[in-house]
């Protein structure tokens, strides 16, 4: 019996210390908190905590198309060397997807810009959300960069 539970304690120890995955810490991607008018247009920056090498981005991001109207997009003085796409064809919805031959660094920055209109005539304060359904981030090696991601509200004011 001593025998099989000392074999079973190596082979945790050599799972543990050897196979179990990396440990590195994740990257945040997060959209600030906004607070704005009714009918006013606003800019909701996608932000990163900091990143090392990053070459690909692919967000699928869902909102309330009764409140929130897509206008355009931009990209950052950081991540202006990479090519971009967004798919807005569905209201309420946006595919964004970006990449670069190589990868970009840097800590608390906006990698991407969003321009709303908020809907006229809103009344008594509310608030909604940009969910973020998808995110995959890569480095230019090819390998998958581990994310969290917060999303704060837009606080609306009559």
């Amino acid at each position: 019996m001593g025998n099989i539970s000392g074999r079973l304690i190596s082979l945790i120890f050599i799972f543990v210390v050897i196979l179990w995955p990396s440990t590195s810490p994740a990257v945040d991607l997060y959209l600030p908190e906004i607070n704005a008018k009714s009918g006013q247009s606003i800019d909701v920056p996608i932000m990163i905590d900091r990143v090392k090498n990053l070459a690909g981005v692919k967000l699928v991001l869902r909102y309330d198309s009764g409140i929130l109207k897509f206008k355009k997009s931009s990209k950052t003085e950081k991540s202006g060397s990479m090519m971009h796409i967004v798919n807005d064809k569905k209201p309420g919805r946006l595919i964004i997807v970006m990449a670069a031959a190589k990868g970009i660094k840097g800590e608390n920055f906006s990698i991407f810009n969003l321009i709303f209109e908020i809907k006229k005539g809103l009344t008594g304060k509310q608030s909604t959300i940009i969910k973020i359904d998808k995110v995959q981030l890569m480095t230019d090696q090819l390998k998958e960069v581990k994310c969290n991601t917060k999303v704060n509200p837009i606080i609306i004011l009559p």
